[in-house]
């Protein structure tokens, strides 16, 4: 038997398999009680552990155990909560993004016959990945998921409907201008499925909810015309891989509305007497914004230039060790790009640490561990707890243990394993960029592909981004929340700032 029949092949499990899926839909539509779905997924996850499967079931126990935890997921927590440690949404998230990883796999070894199944798997994966994304604050994330949903199936309803009810319940976050637009794509997506009986409940009360709005001012949604300037030719790369720290270049990328670096907190406030700790608010951010723009410039210049002899690499001599190692300006380049941007997520965590009062002391304070009154056990901070709703908070620690994972193996995602295992290198070994090859890690070196380091580069950039957004977002939703507190006692002071010109940006 060739390896492609062996790893394709129906086994007794896939009929279990079968089985367990038609169980998963008795439970959605409430003919089954949810507690039902424990064993199950406890036997698969067994299944996988003792590594005795196929590829074709392998593939398949993964998208059967997402599609489980997903629908434990919506029978048992509000779509409004903040989903703080919640394992059954962690687990969620993992097996479909494991999902995804042997459908690449399948792809690299072109098993054929289990490429239509593959498709359909990573298609059904990409676009509940993106609905949980925006069940946790991470709506970067899930209007990026939903698009490579629609690369694969460009014709089905689910990314449609779903894209248009995340839009429709977030327009709010959108920067004031882009209101009506983002309102528009929302009504556009979802008046389809406003007559379909699978979907017509939840498209409706959404699609009332923002027709109902007015929009003070209608103008064209134009796209921008590049010139061929080192200026726009960045412009177009940055827009292009949706890098803006502006919300609605994921929803029309090249728009004229997508060209600024525009986010910011919509309204910070402070209690009387305690003016000082929004300055140090908007100094922190400030610096996040700096810190990434540039960073993602140092890694623009590496995509561009990497592969030519910068003229500061002449004349340095280096011996050749001949295993093909990159040595050059560009690749200190992309290096130090790397480390700014993970010193942006400590950044984020001093900034929270001062405006929801932790009382952390500095020399402790970092992205991974703030969390935490206690980080051996993983308890959670009453302080962060207290905030039910803010789901963008929860999307923060969603981002924490993608990349630091942790005690539970099913934390970390597998792409980010990667991206910390380049930090590593970088921060505390040697780390070399080769022309082609795997990863390989050798004791103090690390070895990996050009090919691979420029994929992690690009995963790292999107992750702190969001982390941005999250950070945001959670801000003005908490400073929303104590301003209408306030406003009942009379403590609400207007706070208004300009902003700084370009020209004193030296």
């Amino acid at each position: 038997m060739t390896e492609t029949l062996r790893e394709s092949q129906v086994t007794e499990i896939s009929d279990k398999l079968r089985v367990y899926s038609q169980l998963i839909e008795e439970v959605k539509i409430g003919q089954v009680d949810v507690s039902e779905l424990d064993s199950m997924t406890d036997t698969i996850e067994r299944w996988l552990l003792e590594g005795q499967l196929n590829t074709f079931d392998k593939l398949m126990s993964y998208y059967v155990l997402g599609h489980a935890y997903c629908t434990k997921k919506c029978q048992l927590y509000a779509p409004s909560e903040a989903m703080y440690n919640n394992h059954i949404a962690m687990k969620e998230i993992y097996y479909y993004r494991m999902t995804l990883f042997v459908v690449n796999g399948i792809m690299q070894k072109k098993l054929h016959s289990l490429f239509f199944t593959a498709l359909r798997c990573a298609y059904q994966a990409y676009v509940h990945l993106g609905n949980v994304y925006d069940h946790i604050g991470r709506h970067q994330d899930a209007l990026h998921s939903y698009s490579l949903a629609r690369t694969l199936m460009p014709n089905d309803y689910m990314w449609k409907f779903n894209i248009g009810f995340s839009l429709g319940n977030m327009y709010g976050y959108y920067e004031i201008r882009t209101q009506p637009f983002v309102i528009e794509k929302a009504k556009e997506f979802l008046k389809p499925f406003l007559d379909k009986p699978e979907t017509s409940h939840s498209a409706l009360e959404v699609y009332k909810k923002i027709e109902r709005l007015n929009t003070p001012f209608k103008v064209i949604d134009e796209n921008y015309v590049y010139n061929e300037t080192e200026k726009d030719m960045y412009s177009m790369w940055v827009n292009d891989h949706c890098l803006r720290l502006n919300a609605y270049n994921d929803v029309n990328s090249h728009s004229k509305l997508a060209q600024e670096d525009n986010l910011y907190c919509e309204s910070i406030f402070t209690p009387k007497g305690q003016e000082k700790s929004s300055f140090r608010l908007i100094s922190m951010l400030n610096e996040i914004k700096q810190g990434y723009v540039s960073a993602r410039y140092m890694l623009y210049e590496y995509f561009q230039k990497s592969g030519s002899c910068h003229f500061s690499d002449e004349n340095v001599i280096l011996l050749d060790n001949y295993q093909y190692s990159n040595y050059s300006y560009n690749v200190e380049l992309a290096k130090a790009a790397f480390r700014s941007l993970y010193s942006l997520l400590d950044k984020i965590a001093f900034a929270l640490n001062d405006y929801l009062s932790l009382g952390i002391k500095g020399e402790n304070i970092s992205f991974n561990s703030f969390w935490y009154s206690d980080k051996k056990k993983r308890t959670l901070r009453p302080e962060i707890l207290s905030y039910t709703e803010v789901i963008s908070l929860a999307g923060l620690l969603f981002i924490r243990n993608d990349i630091y994972g942790g005690s539970d193996s099913f934390l970390q995602a597998e792409e980010t394993k990667s991206l910390q295992m380049v930090r590593n290198a970088m921060e505390h070994r040697s780390i070399q960029i080769i022309d082609q090859g795997v990863m390989e890690d050798k004791s103090t070196v690390l070895y990996i592909s050009r090919e691979d380091f420029e994929e992690v580069s690009m995963n790292l950039i999107r992750t702190v981004r969001q982390a941005i957004f999250c950070f945001v977002n959670a801000i003005s939703h908490i400073s929303y929340d104590k301003i209408l507190e306030a406003k009942e006692h009379g403590l609400v002071m207007s706070q208004y700032y300009d902003d700084v010109p370009d020209c004193e940006k030296v």
